[in-house]
């Protein structure tokens, strides 16, 4: 298994916080992510906006595995009270942004609709953000988000992101990116 700089391909593990758990990703939570990606409020702000059919989440279920072996991290079941409650992400960013190596470390995250409005995506975004540069040891975070979903811009700067320029998406949608690094992320610490 090869490991990209600065990632730590470590054993699956659970990431824990106050109230929830972050399974890393498993064969069994194909029919969760088909149930989140075919929900049209979920998916307003990812991609086209539009709702995944059954085949595109299969094929996004099977590269979420791979980039656990391939990696030893990446997407992860958010369960809160045992009970599935969204995605949350640690990938390559893959993607080209100007200016940001592509093996920066991108997060994300999908909270359900019936899970909004508690401040799940925020606990989860911390515990993220903090495996990203303590386990994976990563140099930098980068995140996207559509102008239109500001709620996520609003996470992104509360977990100490900042803006770093806008550019567009894989369906041509426009897309904000922050950025933050791990000196700044050490100064955030106590």
């Amino acid at each position: 298994m090869g490991t990209a700089r600065g990632f730590y391909p470590g054993p699956m593990r659970t990431l824990s916080t106050a109230r929830l758990e972050l399974r890393s990703w498993e064969e069994g939570f194909e029919d969760d992510l088909f149930r989140l990606s075919s929900d049209e409020r979920m998916m307003r702000f990812i991609g086209d906006g539009r709702p995944w059919s059954r085949e595109r989440t299969a094929e996004r279920h099977q590269a979420c595995l791979r980039h656990w072996e391939q990696y030893g991290f990446g997407w992860r079941g958010i369960f809160d009270r045992g009970d599935f409650a969204g995605v949350a992400a640690l990938n390559r960013l893959g993607t080209k942004v100007p200016g940001i190596e592509e093996d920066a470390i991108e997060i994300g995250w999908w909270v359900a609709p019936e899970a909004w409005g508690r401040g799940l995506a925020t606990e989860t975004a911390l515990a993220l953000r903090d495996d990203a540069f303590g386990e994976l040891g990563a140099q930098r975070l980068a995140a996207r988000y559509q102008p239109g979903n500001e709620a996520s811009g609003r996470i992104m700067v509360k977990i100490g992101m900042r803006a770093y320029g806008d550019t567009v998406g894989t369906a041509g949608e426009p897309v904000r990116v922050c950025e933050l690094r791990r000196a700044d992320w050490e100064a955030l610490r106590p």
